[in-house]
């Protein structure tokens, strides 16, 4: 009767080890769980910010790009009016030449 006592009381301890043991991962698994969902929504926000400055980078380079081609424009339009009117001053349109060469 010694040895059978003996033997279930080591496997009630036994028993009693794996329901801690159990428990213990159950508790660490849903710590990690909590940690990596976490982790998750930690990066969508990085990513959504990195969008977004993305987003606004591309607006500036943009409105910039309109910005330098309407200067371009502008400076060609003037370039080549005074061009026009110097060739309209140096020569007569009805043939006449204003000024030898």
């Amino acid at each position: 009767m010694e040895i059978t006592s003996f033997i279930l009381g080591v496997l009630a301890v036994i028993g009693i080890l794996m329901v801690v043991m159990a428990s213990v991962n159950y508790m660490t698994t849903k710590v990690l769980k909590k940690d990596i969902d976490n982790l998750n929504i930690s990066a969508n926000h990085a990513f959504e910010d990195i969008y977004r400055q993305l987003e606004n980078t591309q607006q500036k380079l943009y409105s910039r790009i309109d910005e330098v081609e309407q200067n371009v424009v502008r400076h060609t339009d003037s370039r080549v009016d005074k061009l026009e009117s110097k060739v309209y001053k140096d020569f007569d349109i009805y043939g006449q030449q204003g000024k030898p060469y």
